[in-house]
């Protein structure tokens, strides 16, 4: 009688151990998008605001006279041959304006690569009021070997942003794609 019970006892842990398995799974699976909407919506981890379309004649901001300094950076991650460069390392910009920026980008390879950009913005808190209109990161880049190219980033500082942020760091990380997106046309 008792190893009946006690085998009905290992399979009743048996069953309750699978079952906290396949809820961590499910819960390492749904974590990633659950943090990238906590923050979209809440500008923690340097992700900045992204704007839907870009029409230069419908952007309206309310226009400031506050400056605010924008020092840019890029890199490459994970042995992505490229190099990274923005064309102005740091800049004076007037809240509530909207800018063009431009980073020069290089495959430095004798092979073409798929990578993707990941935008942040330091500090965190301030992520949110950094609203990009036009991006390259919001696609994977395909570049040949050895080619160079300008990369576009159009944007503008909500005027909502903390009165007490003096700067404002945007840098973009680029990583290797391994399988590219599918085109849809």
């Amino acid at each position: 009688m008792t190893q009946l019970a006690g085998k009905r006892k290992n399979k009743r842990l048996i069953a309750i151990l699978s079952l906290a398995v396949c809820g961590m799974f499910g819960f390492g699976y749904a974590l990633v998008p659950l943090y990238d909407l906590f923050c979209e919506i809440t500008g923690i981890g340097g992700k900045p605001t992204v704007s839907a379309s870009f029409d230069p004649a419908q952007v309206t901001v309310e226009k400031t006279d506050r400056d605010v300094w924008v020092e840019f950076t890029g890199n490459s991650t994970n042995g992505l041959p490229w190099t990274i460069k923005p064309q102005i390392k740091k800049a004076k910009l007037k809240v509530g304006e909207v800018y063009e920026f431009n980073y020069d980008v290089s495959n430095n390879s004798d092979r073409d690569f798929v990578a993707h950009a990941i935008p942040s913005v330091a500090p965190m808190k301030s992520a949110r009021h950094l609203v990009k209109l036009q991006c390259f990161c919001f696609d994977q880049q395909t570049m040949a070997a050895r080619e160079s190219r300008q990369m576009q980033v159009v944007f503008y500082i909500d005027p909502e942003l903390a009165k007490d942020t003096a700067t404002l760091t945007l840098s973009y990380s680029f990583f290797e794609v391994r399988e590219p997106e599918k085109s849809t046309s």
